[in-house]
């Protein structure tokens, strides 16, 4: 009797162990949103989930999230899935039976799940309690793992052994729903056999496309890429081979063949990176072919592709258009700006020429000229190129370009630009700014007063500063046309109401004269200030020189001030005195426009008193004697305008460097100056 009990308590429990289900796998998907993450579990027998549960573990934070399985009833032999995304499990494997959808499967590649039955009883878990699963055997993150065949329910006692794992980001760009394969090409969902005699298989990832590297210029970066293979129930070790004018390596940038072995172990192979480049040496062309994976008589293919390109020599010129190779008068060249250049494929050298009064080097501080060349070795060539502005200009602005080129490169150009810039002069002034009581407060205006000839108006130029928020720099520049000492430029911020209110157009029209009574004002010169109306860094609303709806006017014989606004040099109407007027000729209390007077233009002193000499001059040395004890300046002026030397010594000057022709020479006393002719052979 004994014994008869004893064979029906073995044949009970092999009976009730036989119903228990088996974790057989889970994929960490990688499409958008981790959609399609999922649980798969296998029964053997027959099951009623009622009351069963699934338990994930999050981050080795212990089994602590239930998920209630019950709704997926009584199943009889047949795998289950739970997922966070039924449309993607269909997409990617097709599966539509024995599905339940809970967010809370969404597990990443480094959590666990245990499965437990209505009593509470750990049945077969997946993953280590406690632990987080990252850099462990079984981190499974943007991957998957599946049970080995013939694995049964661990009751709590996971071993990593028993499982296949593919890989951390083994299914980055996978899936149809990243536009690549569908997950079932990788993943073997519904292939785990309970008694270790599953069909066998063959996985492998997605095609390999995109190889390359220039014909005689072998790349072993861009001319390698990877896919995995694994299998499953083998018999036989797997073969994989690669097609002509390919090889294979199990390490990147190692040991190329035609073909490796993989060994199975247990009738598995894990998934194994495998690499694969196009062969060294081949003429220009594009290539192709199927890559076989063999074994048990199933043959797994993928493709591979790449491209031998034909070799053009390149340019890369590292830098925009250089612009600013600025210097005083008299001070040059200008700082260096540098720059980098290389070249692939080269048939011969670099040369980087550049156009008259710009200069370059291969080195910084030396080796100025006009053209230099960059040796290229083995096709390839780069450096570092120093450019600047010549020095011995004449003031004023320049402009030209460097030109990069080799044998059948595209040569690159790029444009350079700088300026000689004269001394800060005394030569304009700013003398009146109006806010008008017309239709949107117009006219809005600002006058200047030329206190001195100006042969090139554009190296002045206006900026506002607005509501005491500093200076915004120079914001209108004056073109390049000539100023007559005692002329009085207008610049409005619109004509026609300037027009009705004065009765005559203003010389410029720009934003910078939109100012309102509160806005301050500065003259440039060569990008410097040289004269200011208000404090730039202070609102003018009940300030002193606050002109809303009114006009402020320089006194006579005051500035240019520089940077600094001199509030005793200026009168005003009070705010408010021309808001009821609508013109110049019916105000009370009229702009005083155009009647600013000063002295400092005038040509005041004895011309008798200076003497220059010889004339013409034809050995390189001119004299300027005085009179009189008083300082003196000596410029000297081309045909064009452009002053081409200062000295502020008298006696003998050298002007042997100046080319032979017509020249001005002004002498400068004060604020007053005479001017003669002189030729220079």
């Amino acid at each position: 009797m004994k014994k008869i009990t004893f064979l029906l308590i073995l044949l009970l429990s092999s009976f009730a162990f036989a119903q228990n289900p088996i974790i057989t796998g889970y994929i960490d998907s990688t499409c958008p949103g981790a959609d399609g993450r999922t649980l798969e579990i296998y029964v053997e027998g027959s099951v009623d989930f009622a009351g069963w549960n699934i338990v994930r573990q999050s981050n080795g934070g212990g089994f602590t999230t239930n998920i209630d399985i019950s709704a997926l009833g009584t199943v009889n032999d047949d795998f289950v899935y739970i997922t966070n995304d039924e449309t993607i499990l269909l997409q990617e494997f097709g599966i539509t039976a024995n599905v339940l959808v809970n967010g809370s499967i969404n597990s990443n590649g480094n959590d666990g799940f245990q499965i437990s039955n209505p009593d509470n009883v750990v049945i077969d878990r997946f993953g280590e309690d406690g632990i987080d699963g990252s850099n462990t055997a079984w981190d499974h993150l943007d991957s998957y793992t599946y049970r080995l065949n013939g694995a049964t329910p661990n009751a709590g006692n996971f071993n990593p052994a028993n499982w296949l794992f593919g890989g951390v980001g083994i299914l980055d760009g996978e899936g149809l729903c990243n536009g690549g394969d569908g997950f079932d090409t990788v993943v073997p969902f519904g292939t785990f056999s309970p008694t270790g005699s599953g069909n066998a298989s063959i996985v492998t990832s997605a095609d390999v496309a995109g190889l390359f590297y220039f014909e005689g210029n072998f790349d072993t970066i861009n001319a390698e890429g990877s896919f995995t293979v694994q299998g499953l129930n083998l018999t036989e070790d797997l073969s994989v081979s690669s097609p002509a004018n390919f090889e294979l390596s199990l390490t990147s940038q190692g040991t190329f063949s035609n073909s490796l072995t993989l060994t199975q172990t247990s009738g598995e192979v894990p998934a194994t990176e495998i690499f694969v480049r196009l062969q060294t040496g081949l003429s220009a062309g594009f290539y192709d072919g199927d890559i076989t994976a063999v074994a048990d008589g199933l043959t797994e293919n993928v493709n591979v592709s790449g491209e031998v390109l034909s070799v053009t020599p390149l340019l890369d010129v590292q830098t925009g258009d250089i612009l600013g190779l600025n210097y005083d008068l008299g001070e040059g060249p200008s700082e260096e700006e540098s720059f980098g250049v290389e070249g692939l494929f080269l048939i011969d050298d670099i040369n980087i020429s550049v156009s008259e009064n710009f200069e370059v080097s291969l080195s910084t501080g030396t080796g100025f000229t006009t053209s230099v060349d960059i040796l290229q070795t083995g096709g390839n060539a780069s450096a570092t190129v120093y450019v600047r502005l010549a020095s011995g200009l004449t003031e004023g602005p320049y402009s030209g370009s460097l030109e990069v080129s080799s044998a059948n490169a595209t040569s690159e150009t790029i444009a350079l630009s700088g300026n000689v810039l004269g001394e800060l002069t005394s030569d304009m002034v700013i003398t009146g700014v109006f806010d008008g009581p017309l239709t949107g407060g117009t006219p809005k205006v600002i006058e200047l007063f030329v206190i001195r000839d100006i042969s090139d108006l554009s190296v002045f130029g206006v900026g506002s500063a607005n509501n005491g928020g500093g200076s915004d720099g120079q914001e209108f520049t004056f073109p390049n046309v000539a100023a007559s000492v005692g002329d009085y430029i207008y610049i409005a911020s619109e004509q026609p109401n300037f027009n009705a209110f004065f009765g005559f157009d203003p010389d410029y029209t720009s934003n910078v004269a939109n100012n309102n009574g509160d806005d301050a004002v500065e003259l440039f010169q060569n990008g410097e200030v040289i004269d200011t109306f208000g404090d730039i860094d202070t609102d003018g609303t009940d300030e002193a020189w606050e002109y809303t709806d009114g006009w402020t006017y320089r006194l006579n014989n005051s500035g240019p001030d520089g940077a600094t606004f001199v509030l005793n040099n200026w009168e005003f109407s009070g705010p408010g005195e021309n808001e009821d007027d609508t013109s110049q000729g019916a105000a009370t209390n009229p702009w005083p426009i155009g009647t600013f007077t000063t002295t400092l233009g005038l040509n005041n002193f004895d011309s008798t008193s200076i003497k220059i000499y010889p004339n013409p001059v034809s050995n390189g040395m001119l004299t300027v004697e005085s009179s009189t004890t008083a300082d003196l300046e000596v410029q000297l002026f081309n045909m064009l305008g452009q002053r081409v030397l200062t000295s502020k010594a008298l006696g003998s000057i050298n002007v042997s460097d100046l080319n032979t022709g017509v020249y001005l020479v002004r002498v400068i006393q004060g604020a007053s100056f005479i001017t003669k002719k002189i030729v220079i052979n």
